[in-house]
This record gives structure tokens, sequence and C-alpha cells, in this order.
């Protein structure tokens, strides 16, 4: 049950009672998760069949009020005295107007896709919920007889997401997300967790906070939860026979395994009970990035596996861990200050390695007969550095186990060996005949840039995970080797072709245009899918093209190749502006502001944009609340397009929330002019509150007035339409509708509106 609700429902009854009304219970579904708040003897989900999909119904004496909202309905129930001063039907109003806050409310603190709370949302209701745990250590009910009053926070991040959404779309990586959530509220439920608050925390990584659990319970429950997300079917056949359905393009049959690395950290009872309540917050952020860290430690330990931050702490000193199948051993260095990648450090087998720690003859008085000798197993060169542990791979040929307790002693440059002739050649890249040096490939791409016509193409294998856990990284290079060899077929002396990376093939044609590359394309299409049984995408750049920057054309040419994945497999693409903003305006179309920002951003880095994309990116700001930056970037729009409606309101919002009331009130009064007075009532309201700050009382009064017209019962329209008729000496007119602003749940009375209605 969500806490607000409860919240709802005491403010709403302060409005209802003198009515003689109340408001019973409310239900809420959003995204198949439901919550509930209702008095005792109240069923509401009897009372939501009965409404059905209807908007308003009188059930046994109890007003039945349904809206819906962009991804979810909302259900109140008002129950009625028998000496109630007003009927039903006239409260409906009203009713609608408070249940409609609530409902947008809530779909603005949740994830439409996953219907989870937001992070910001999020991280609100674990102060809350923390605050509660702290309040009620004594609690004696079954649910919690024996419970810690603590609170557990776990890190869930799904293992290779990118890589499908890569390979197989955005859109089924939206509904890998949806099953995996689904998956996840399933486990919680089932295993009877009462008050567990989840939410998507951005892209593919939740967080889950578990109240009354000790760190080693937390830690069953997470290996439980691992074991289960691995077990499961995500998504289940069910779903995607639905997605099937609904996108019959979908031709892919094998599918990957979905699992999670999972980081737990917990706030044990010392922390919960003895920090004063101020204090929490902090306490709580530094529980959320305690178990990030965990789970960062879970996915270099190789992936599909839970890992308590207690656990680092509690082996610190040496190898904490060793994965046989990655080759990664986790080390605490106690601090890793001045420690860099590259360090080496000597592995001891025991943990007296000083060569000073003595050995006493047995049935003697302290008897000295030697010293604990200095077994050294190998040695360790650290490949990463965290703040809380590092990670590192063993050298050369060292073939030894670093077992947890083993210690470490840190080698100086001048004691480590040098490498081996196998250590070099397994660092070098592998030559083969038919793909150029890299130093070649970049030498020959700086002489292009500068002339004033040519072209980059990159090649890359689609599917590449897929084949990577069906056939091997062997064949995967084999692939891109025969992918050179047939690429190299076609070509003509002064062609390059290079390895740009393990993901990209790269080809710098001498003397054709785009047109003749795209024929050399279609010929290696066929002949290499019909021989390897795999597809491979191809983007080109043409420096010809307008507004592309020739400086930046490797990273231009990247970036197209993370479009053609958004786009599908066996692509062709040739590089434009518009191309390029594909992924911006589907973002932006679905509501994924975060994503939209990032994503102008990273344009923007490679100078692409557009006054579209720029409106885009202003609208994104504006709802992420990033005013500053919004308010900027619509201003920047409406530089070059004056009259666009949706950057006008854009400025005169953020200006508003700004608090710059002179540039909100002309931005307003622009938005007027072009939609010929047609604004919300809530433009209406914000318009005359900055005439007001600006001194113009007759302007508001009339603006308000039009406000109120499209929603009565707007409490702020109403509070300051008092505060223009207190200005203008109507003191009894002013009490009035700072008694129905007051009535209506508005709380931010100035001084002298107080004492109006003191008098009164």
């Amino acid at each position: 049950m969500s806490k607000s609700f409860e919240d709802f429902r005491s403010e709403a009854n302060k409005v209802l009672k003198p009515l003689g009304a109340e408001l019973s219970g409310v239900l809420f579904n959003f995204s198949e998760e439901v919550f509930v708040s209702a008095a005792h003897g109240t069923d509401m989900d009897s009372l939501a069949e009965v409404l059905g999909k209807a908007r308003e119904k009188m059930v046994d004496g109890k007003l039945l009020l349904g809206l819906d909202g962009s991804g979810g309905r909302l259900i109140a129930a008002v129950s009625f005295k028998k000496d109630a001063s007003v009927a039903p039907k006239d409260i409906s109003g009203l009713l609608s107007f408070l249940v409609r806050n609530i409902l947008l409310e809530e779909e603005r603190d949740r994830d439409g896709l996953t219907g989870f709370l937001k992070k910001e949302a999020f991280r609100n209701r674990m102060l809350e919920i923390a605050l509660a745990v702290k309040n009620s250590p004594t609690d004696t009910s079954r649910e919690r007889k024996g419970k810690s009053p603590s609170l557990s926070f776990f890190h869930l991040d799904l293992d290779h997401f990118k890589e499908i959404n890569d390979t197989l779309g955005h859109r089924f990586g939206d509904e890998v997300l949806r099953s995996f959530a689904r998956k996840v509220r399933v486990f919680f439920s089932q295993t009877g967790q009462a008050e567990v608050l989840m939410s998507r925390l951005g892209g593919e990584e939740f967080g889950v906070l578990v109240p009354y659990h000790s760190a080693a319970d937390a830690l069953t429950l997470g290996e439980k939860l691992c074991e289960f997300i691995r077990t499961s079917k995500i998504p289940t056949p069910e779903e995607i026979e639905r997605y099937r359905s609904a996108n019959p393009e979908f031709k892919t049959g094998l599918l990957p395994k979905v699992t999670a690395s999972i980081g737990v950290a917990t706030a044990d009872s010392a922390v919960i009970l003895r920090v004063p309540p101020e204090a929490l917050a902090g306490e709580l952020d530094q529980l959320y990035e305690r178990a990030d860290v965990a789970t960062y430690v879970a996915k270099k330990l190789g992936r599909d596996r839970i890992i308590a931050f207690e656990r680092i702490l509690a082996e610190g000193g040496t190898v904490l861990d060793y994965d046989e199948r990655t080759g990664i051993t986790t080390i605490d260095l106690g601090s890793d200050a001045g420690v860099d990648v590259g360090d080496v450090f000597r592995v001891y087998d025991n943990r007296k390695f000083t060569g000073r720690e003595p050995i006493i003859q047995p049935g003697s008085q302290n008897k000295v007969i030697g010293y604990f000798p200095r077994v050294v197993l190998g040695e360790l060169e650290i490949i990463l550095c965290q703040p809380q542990v590092s990670f590192a791979l063993r050298r050369s040929a060292d073939f030894f186990i670093p077992s947890q307790g083993f210690l470490l002693e840190w080698v100086t440059p001048s004691e480590r060996g040098k490498r081996t002739l196998a250590d070099r050649r397994s660092r070098d890249r592998r030559r083969d005949r038919f793909i150029s040096p890299r130093s070649l490939f970049e030498s020959k791409l700086r002489e292009s840039q500068a002339s004033e016509k040519f072209t980059l193409v990159l090649f890359y294998l689609d599917n590449l995970s897929i084949i990577r856990e069906q056939r091997g990284s062997s064949a995967v290079k084999e692939l891109y080797k025969d992918m050179a060899a047939e690429l190299e077929r076609l070509t003509v002396p002064g062609d390059v072709v290079s390895s740009i990376s393990s993901e990209f093939l790269g080809f710098l044609p001498s003397s054709l245009e785009a047109k003749g590359v795209a024929d050399k394309i279609g010929e290696m299409k066929s002949a290499f899918s019909a021989r390897e049984k795999v597809t491979f995408s191809a983007v080109v750049y043409d420096a010809s093209k307008d507004k592309l920057d020739r400086t930046r054309s490797l990273d231009i040419a990247k970036k197209g190749a993370e479009i053609a994945r958004f786009k599908g497999v066996d692509q062709v693409l040739f590089i434009d502006p518009q191309a390029l903003l594909t992924k911006l305006f589907f973002y932006h179309e679905h509501g994924e502001s975060d994503k939209v920002v990032q994503e102008f951003q990273e344009l923007s880095s490679l100078g692409l944009s557009d006054d579209k994309a720029l409106l885009c990116y202003a609208e994104s700001l504006s709802y992420l609340g990033r005013r500053e930056e919004a308010f900027d970037a619509a201003r920047d729009y409406l530089e070059k397009n004056p009259k666009n409606l949706e950057a006008l309101e854009v400025t005169a919002s953020t200006a508003f929330e700004l608090g710059r009331f002179g540039e909100a009130a002309r931005a307003y009064e622009t938005l007027s002019e072009s939609k010929k007075s047609a604004l919300s009532p809530w433009q209406w309201r914000d318009f005359a509150i900055a005439l007001l700050y600006l001194g113009e009382p007759d302007k508001a009064l009339k603006n308000l007035e039009r406000a109120l017209e499209g929603d009565p019962t707007d409490a702020s329209a109403i509070y300051h339409k008092g505060e223009v008729l207190f200005a203008q000496g109507q003191k009894d007119k002013a009490r009035q509708e700072f008694m129905r602003a007051f009535e209506l749940g508005y709380r931010e009375l100035s001084p002298q509106a107080a004492k109006l209605l003191g008098e009164g």
C-alpha cells in the first residue's frame, strides 16, 4: 500500500467531513500493480468490479468515481452521513478534482513501462519507510515478530541488456524489462514480504527496499531472488506470443537467457534506531551507494550472482574472491589511494608472510627455532581500482588459485619482472593478410578528411552476443576475418580494410563514391550470409553530405552503427543528420525524457542537431525538472521560431517556476495571442500570478476569472483571486475566496490572508 494514498485520504477527508461525506477507499491499478487504501469494512476490489469501466456510479449509498490516466486507473469511494449537507451528485466535481490530482501525482512518480516508482520518488519513499521502521521498533505483530528493525536495499542490474537492445531491438528490450519487473513483483509477493518498495532506477537497473531483514536474512532472500530470476522464463511464452502478434516483423527464434547481477546492503538496527531522524537521509544515500558497489563486484565476478556489501567489508585485508570462469580476483587493499591500474602485488599463501614471524619449538618455553618462510605463490596485476575493492588478473604463466585470506604485498616498479614473449603476443593485435594495420587506416582516414569527398564504411556482425554464446569467441574472430577476406576480394589497390575494434571492421575505399560502395556491400551480403549463415550490417559515411563534421567521421559512423542496431538487423544505413536523430525522436514520442536528454547531448558533441531535436530536448528538460536548462534551450529555439507554441509553453512555464515573472508574462502573452486566448486553466492561472507579481492586479483578475471558468476548483487560482480582491479593498469577498481555497487544501497563506481568516 502506497503511503501517499493514506495521506491523500486524510487530506481529502478534511474537505469532505464538514460536508457530511468521507473518502472511504481508494484503489489504483497501474501497469498491473494494484495499490489500495481503505477504511475498515470497505472492499475496494468488489466495488471496482461493480464500477467496471464506468466513470461514476452509486452503489449501496456510496459514490464510486473512476478516472483513467495515461497508464493507470484510479477508483475512489465516498460514503455519506444521513445528515450530509451535500447531495452525492453535487460533490462529484470536487471529488473529480481531488482524485485527478492524486492520479497525476502517482503517474508522475511511476515508471510507465513497469509500474515501479521512479528514482526520485523512490528515494523519498525510502526515507518515509526508514522513519516508520525507526518509530515502530517494538512492533509485535505476527508479520514482524522477531524481525530486525533494519532496512535492506537490493540493487538489480540485468546482465547483457545492451546486447538484447542492440540485437533484438529496443521494443523487445522494453518487453524484457516489463516481464522482468513482473517476475520481481511476483517473487516478493510469493515470499510474503510486506511493505516492499520497488523502483526502476533507470535503464535496466532496479531497486528494492525490504524492511525488517538482517544482513544475513537479506543475503538469503537475495540468493533466492537470483535463483528465481535465473530459472524463470523472461519473457514468458505467452508474453512472447503477444509480442509477436503485435510485431509481425519480429522473426527471431533464439532468445537470450535473462539473468541479473544483484548487490545488497543493509542498514541494521544500530543505524536505524540510533541515528537521529534528520541524519537518516544521509544513511540511506550510503546504503544505496554500497549496494551499487556490491552490484559492480557481482558483475566483475561473472554476473548472475548476488554479492553483499557486508561480505566485502568483513573479508577485508586480502583476497576476497576468485572467479574461475573469468580469472578475475577481487581484492581489498585497505585503501586504494595511490594504487593504479598496472600495479603488481605478490600473493602469499598464509598470513605470516613477513619473514619475521617466529616458529616456537613445541614443548619449549617460547624457544625460537626459526621463522615462517615467505612463500610466494605468484603475482596479480591490477586491472581496475574501485573505492571499496579492486580487481586483478594473474600475471604471465602463474597458475595458482588466489584463495580467500591470501595476503598481498605491493611490488615496486624496479622489482617487477619483464613481460614474457607470450604476454606481449597475447596483447598484440593478431594480424591477418586481409587486414591492414590500424595505424595505416588512421593515416588514410586523416588524408581523406582533408579531401573534398571520401567515404567511410563500418561493418559489424548482427546478433553478436548470440553468435558468441553459440559458437564461442574464437568463431567470432574467424567470422570477422572471413568478412575482411570477402571485402578484400572486392577491393582495388589503394583501398584500406582494418579492424577498428573487436566490434567493427573499417573500410576506406580509395575512389568509389557511396553508390559504388552500396553495390559492393550488396555483393558481400549475399555471398557472406549464404556461406556463414549469419548476417552483418554496414554503415556508410559520405563526406559530401551537408552538416556532417568530416573531422569526426569515425565517431559519427559509430553513432550511425548504434542507430542501425536500433532499427534492426541486416541493415545498410547511409548516414544523414535525420537518420542519426531517429532514437531521439523515438524516445521523445514514448516519453523517455532522460534518454532524450542523453541522446541530444551525445549528438551535440558530434555537431549534430536540428530545431525539432532542440525543442524535444527543451521539453524533456522541463519534464525532468531541469528548469534553467529547459528555459535556455527553449529560448534558443524561439530565436529561430518565435511563434512556436511548444517552445512558448516551455519558456512560459519554466520562467514562471524560476520566478522570472516578466519573461513568463511575455511568453504567456505571445502564447495567448497565437492560440487566440485558448490557454489551459492552469496557464491562465500562472499568467495571472506572474502579472500579480509585476503589479498589474486588474489584468491578473481577468486571467484568474478565465482560469476559474475552466476549473472552478483550482485552489491556487481561488486564493490569488482573494489576494487581488484584498488589494482592491474588498475584504469580505477576499475572505470568502481565502476560505474556499483553504477548504480545498491550499495552505500557502500570506500573513494578511491568515489574519483575515482569523478575524472571520
